[in-house]
């Protein structure tokens, strides 16, 4: 019955309300999703040189009522590309619950290619991205274009500061509603030590602030863990999320799940870095 409420009220969401292309606020790894916070090169470009990922990023995830996803990245020097998907299987829109036949069924579908550049003057780091997108949902289609500006400054071997702000841009229209990007402005802090590090972010979107740490606890083992504090009314919500990596030769094997306490269930995130 919860998930026949669930595609019900999720499929209404996506016939007659507005979308928000929310492919934008996905994680797309097992770091993004285990420390709740997106790290991604084309969503932070200052990232690329400031924390230099791993070359080739393939990462898959999967949610409640078969909505899932992928991703791929790959890191160039001081260029990154990235191709990112998330689907949902057959979706079911009823008029009321319980129904011996749904009134519709279809499919759900978010595409997003994305491209960063970055470049660094001593201590000072900027970034630009961009993010084609394109949504889908019964007979009705939109294509976004957003844009995300970072700037870092290495205050210390230790610490970092960042800010800038994320998907910006312009949309199309899905069916008679218009969509709209997630627009934020973020500021964020890394401090690194020496088997220890931790992040934190500020912004002005619906998860106001994000926290995450990460602990090496052998020399090929990660453990990391992160909260997302959600301002709702009467109080805040807190999301934990937690994950880890382990690697050998030049592959990292990551597990992740984000936002344990949400009450559609848990993402879990499976992704493979390869350093070539």
């Amino acid at each position: 019955m919860t998930r026949y409420l669930f595609i019900f009220l999720f499929g209404l969401s996506l016939t007659w309300g507005q979308s928000s292309l929310d492919i934008l606020s996905t994680p797309t790894d097992t770091r993004d999703a285990a420390l709740g916070i997106n790290l991604s090169p084309s969503v932070k470009p200052t990232r690329i040189l400031t924390h230099p990922n791993q070359s080739v990023t393939l990462n898959v995830w999967n949610w409640v009522a078969d909505i899932q996803g992928a991703t791929m990245g790959i890191g160039l020097d001081n260029t990154f590309l990235g191709v990112q998907a998330m689907h949902s299987g057959e979706i079911e829109v009823r008029d009321k619950i319980p129904t011996e036949q749904p009134l519709s069924t279809f499919e759900y579908t978010l595409f997003d290619m994305s491209a960063a550049h970055a470049h660094q003057w001593q201590d000072v780091t900027i970034g630009l991205g961009a993010q084609l997108i394109y949504e889908r949902t019964l007979n009705a289609s939109a294509t976004g274009l957003a844009f995300n500006f970072a700037a870092a400054y290495q205050l210390s071997d230790k610490y970092l500061v960042s800010g800038g702000i994320r998907h910006f841009g312009v949309t199309g229209k899905l069916d008679e509603e218009s969509t709209d990007l997630p627009t934020e402005l973020w500021a964020g802090v890394d401090a690194q030590f020496e088997n220890f590090s931790v992040l934190m972010e500020l912004n002005n979107g619906p998860i106001p602030t994000s926290a995450g740490v990460s602990y090496a606890l052998f020399k090929r083992f990660e453990l990391m863990a992160g909260i997302q504090v959600e301002s709702t009314d009467p109080s805040a919500t807190v999301h934990p999320s937690a994950g880890f990596t382990a690697s050998w030769t030049n592959f990292t094997l990551g597990y992740a799940i984000y936002q344990m306490d949400h009450t559609l269930g848990p993402r879990q995130f499976i992704t493979l870095y390869w350093d070539y």
